[in-house]
């Protein structure tokens, strides 16, 4: 009787400490903003893309942990689409400031403008007018579209 009280307790730790690990995996990114640039390969091979790409997503991996999905994907002819997923409006700002000039990213961004023109960007989330504003200096065509509902997880 004793071993098997000693078995029930050692089940019942083992599936209390699984539904943890489990609700501890299970993470909301209640803030989550998601962009789609379209873009023109410039002038580049579809090799020199694909490498590029590769590279380049390394390198967000690598540098920037808010940025929570960056994928390339091939559209039409010469046309690349990229989608990017980052943990709040901050994450976004982080990444322009790393890309910018005396950033984290500089030269690697200007490896970026070699590959690809950029034709345009949708914003998906609620974002600030402040974050509006700042990216209205670039003079790039963006498009905002704020949330109706929703949730992710990571």
């Amino acid at each position: 009787m004793k071993k098997l009280i000693i078995i029930a307790i050692v089940s019942i730790l083992i599936s209390c400490n699984q539904s943890e690990l489990k609700n501890e995996s299970l993470k909301f990114h209640e803030n989550e903003k998601e962009s789609v640039v379209y873009m023109t390969s410039n002038n580049k091979s579809e090799n020199e893309i694909n490498d590029f790409c590769i590279y380049y997503q390394n390198k967000l991996k690598e540098k920037e942990p808010d940025v929570l999905a960056w994928k390339f994907f091939k559209s039409e002819s010469n046309k690349i689409t990229l989608i990017e997923r980052y943990k709040n409006e901050d994450a976004i700002l982080n990444h322009i400031k790393n890309i910018s000039k005396g950033g984290l990213m500089e030269q690697d961004f200007g490896k970026f403008v070699d590959h690809f023109i950029i034709d345009s960007i949708e914003y998906y989330g609620n974002l600030s007018t402040d974050f509006k504003e700042t990216l209205s200096a670039f003079g790039l065509t963006i498009n905002y579209n704020p949330n109706i509902s929703g949730f992710s997880r990571n």
